[in-house]
């Protein structure tokens, strides 16, 4: 159990983090006779309960992973939600990351059927590094995750590199990528399934 000191220093760094304002008084006293009863609560649960929700924690861990899911990575969020917003019509889930260390930790998590990335996030250096790293990932698993790159660059032999690393496609964000994007995912559906998926 982590032992918190409720001094001066510690309020002003709580506050400060949380962009919060403090109250005019602060009664430490009764804050930590919040934190006592917080305290009693979880060893309570973890007395009586801990089986039982760790248990259904892990179910609902398990039903999450076996789903198929679509995870999207840009270092930019209004891309994110934008992109989520356009794959929601796949009927999959869509997990977002906006840095290649959370979407390391995403991919160990779960299992994804595809994987949309940016490669400048927020440089070439990093998106490459995450790219040899999911494939990496998928083939230790076995996955057969197919993971698409799109990029404002131009640039030619970056496409030729993120084919060398393993990007099943290539996009770039040209005025209609995202028609591409939706055009190129249903043709890896197709095949897959073998059956019209437009949308």
């Amino acid at each position: 159990m982590v032992s918190i000191e409720l001094d001066d220093e510690f309020l002003e760094l709580f506050y400060n983090a949380t962009n919060s304002k403090p109250p005019q008084s602060v009664d430490l006293a009764a804050l930590k006779k919040q934190l006592a009863n917080i305290v009693d609560t979880l060893k309570e649960l973890d007395h009586n309960g801990k089986k039982t929700v760790t248990n259904k924690a892990l179910e609902s861990e398990q039903e999450a992973s076996d789903s198929p899911a679509i995870l999207v990575v840009d270092d930019l969020g209004v891309i994110t939600y934008q992109l989520k917003v356009l794959l929601s019509g796949f009927d999959m889930d869509v997990d977002c990351s906006q840095e290649i260390y959370d979407a390391v930790n995403k991919f160990k998590t779960r299992k994804y059927k595809y994987v949309i990335m940016d490669l400048f996030i927020p440089t070439e250096r990093e998106g490459f590094i995450l790219l040899t790293e999911l494939k990496k990932m998928a083939n230790s698993m076995n996955t057969q995750t197919v993971v698409g790159v799109i990029t404002a660059s131009p640039r030619k032999e970056i496409e030729q590199q993120c084919i060398a690393r393993g990007a099943d496609f290539f996009l770039e964000k040209s005025n209609d990528w995202q028609k591409q994007l939706k055009n190129t995912l249903n043709e890896y559906m197709k095949a897959e399934n073998g059956e019209d998926t437009d949308w």
